[in-house]
């Protein structure tokens, strides 16, 4: 049985026919033309009488056996009617006549690119892995620089796209959404384009232009909030999140805008959230519960986080959540040796977790157990190269200490390889070309982090470092100023308000 392929978006693009269904058929024809057929089919087209409209053309293909026009109405008439497989054979034999033409050119790539998406051959011996560079083909023939046409560019687009040609992608479907940026799903596909060819901020900025034109629409939040995420942009994210749950209230939403609200310093709120989840829950929820304990941890509630965490253990005994959390807990009261050995135990209970163990190797660095934390990192690093978490994680460790900085270099370029952008990679490869003295290797890496994620404090900090020693103190000021008013994590305020001093007095003498 010949399958029955949907034509219904590919004909969306098809240029209509001037209707008027209620003009009839003459009763008596004059000098027959194929002009005359041609026109007649169309006419009995729109009265509903295919077969008719269909003969008619034939007719006109009598008249004109070499007529690329005539055979790319016929093809058009058997496409409306989900007649692929001769919709497809009547345009190719249009295009034998008149390769350029466009009408024949747009209908059998419109065609292919629905049929692309099915992934199932139309005929025998078909490839459907080839229907995509059909359907390019034949669109780009379509195609006319002059000539506005927002559809085929958006299949183009989207065509693009799937065959992995990014830049070809983000050209036709920026003139998409440069004529229509109220067109959502146009914005969407673009910045997915952007987003493949490795420009994060630039598709960052389609999406958000793209809810600014339509704020309702909820599915551009959803990859505006990974990109966020990715760049650690946890207040952008908890925004996002606020906004996507007020377009669609039935989409559960609560767990990831309570870690981006913790994750960006506002423990308070997001416990508030997550109070109003759990009451509402019927039953404990793993997630709910260890996010409200580490809120309490980070608010200094040590009793109910303590009185949490007992809850997610006993509800989930098999959830190494409860355990993590019990050992951060441990480590925040100043009980470090507990906490270690709470996390030996996890990474030997959880072996295919790896967080795990970055955790365990940076308490293991901080406990000066430099040569154990290295080892736990090397094995990650054994089991999965590209890990680049591990990489960054072993790169700073050696930048950190000022040793084998040659290495934590490489170790940090091998990292933003797999995550190209990434602001606290970036942070750590500028550091480590800090600590070797390479001034001008470390501006470009240590300038974008800190524009990606201005209130991390310890990234405020190295610029303010590098600052500096380049001898533009008022800069310095600047970062150092900022770092004491981010996130506060992981610094000396003590010591940044000391060079602060310094640098304020450097500038009063200049």
């Amino acid at each position: 049985m010949r399958p029955i392929v949907p034509l219904a978006l590919a004909l969306a693009f098809l240029p209509g026919h001037a209707r008027a269904a209620s003009i009839q058929q003459p009763e008596t024809a004059p000098t027959e033309s194929a002009g005359y057929h041609f026109l007649v089919a169309r006419h009995l087209e729109d009265a509903g009488r295919i077969d008719e409209a269909i003969a008619e053309l034939q007719k006109a293909l009598e008249l004109e056996p070499r007529s690329a026009e005539i055979r790319a109405e016929l093809a058009t008439v058997y496409a409306r009617q989900n007649r692929a497989v001769e919709a497809i054979d009547t345009a190719e034999a249009a295009l034998k006549y008149d390769p350029d033409n466009r009408e024949a050119n747009r209908l059998l790539g419109s065609i292919y690119s629905a049929l692309a998406d099915q992934k199932r051959p139309i005929r025998a011996g078909d490839d459907p892995a080839q229907y995509g560079a059909k359907a390019i083909a034949a669109l780009e023939r379509a195609r006319r620089p002059d000539l506005a046409d927002l559809g085929l560019d958006f299949t183009l687009g989207r065509l693009y796209l799937r065959e992995g040609q990014n830049e070809k992608a983000i050209e036709a479907l920026q003139r998409v959404f440069t004529q229509q940026p109220e067109y959502s799903e146009g914005g969407v596909l673009l910045a997915a384009a952007q987003e493949a060819a490795g420009e994060p901020d630039a598709a960052i900025g389609t999406l958000e232009e793209t809810i600014k034109h339509n704020p309702a629409f909820f599915r551009a939040y959803v990859p505006l909030i990974d990109l966020y995420e990715r760049q650690q942009r946890w207040k952008d994210a908890a925004g996002a999140y606020a906004l996507a749950a007020a377009v669609n209230p039935r989409a559960n939403l609560t767990e990831g805008r309570a870690a981006a609200l913790l994750n960006s310093g506002a423990p308070e709120e997001a416990q508030s959230l997550l109070q109003d989840a759990l009451t509402k829950a019927t039953k404990p929820e793993a997630s709910l519960l260890y996010l409200m304990a580490e809120s309490q941890r980070q608010l200094k509630q040590y009793a109910a986080a303590e009185a949490t965490v007992t809850q997610l253990r006993t509800a989930f005994p098999d959830d190494v959540r409860g355990v993590l959390m019990e050992a951060q807990l441990q480590l925040a009261q100043g009980k470090r040796s507990e906490a270690v050995a709470t996390f030996a135990d996890l990474v030997k209970r959880f072996p295919n977790q790896p967080t795990l163990a970055y955790q365990y190797a940076q308490l293991l660095d901080e406990a000066d157990r430099h040569d154990e934390a290295e080892q736990v990192l090397r094995d990650l690093l054994a089991k999965n190269p590209l890990d680049a978490v591990a990489l960054n994680s072993l790169g700073y460790m050696f930048a950190e200490r000022g040793e084998r900085l040659d290495e934590a270099v490489q170790l940090l370029q091998r990292a933003l390889k797999v995550e190209p952008g990434n602001p606290s990679y970036l942070d750590s490869l500028g550091w480590a070309y800090f600590k070797q003295g390479n001034l001008a290797s470390a501006d470009a890496p240590l300038t974008e982090a800190a524009a990606k994620m201005p209130e991390n404090s310890v990234i405020q900090d190295h610029l303010g470092d590098l600052r500096f020693r380049q001898e533009r103190f008022a800069d310095a000021i600047v970062c150092w100023e900022r770092a004491l008013k981010g996130d506060g994590e992981s610094i000396d305020r003590a010591v940044i308000e000391r060079k602060l001093r310094d640098a304020r007095s450097r500038v009063a003498k200049r």
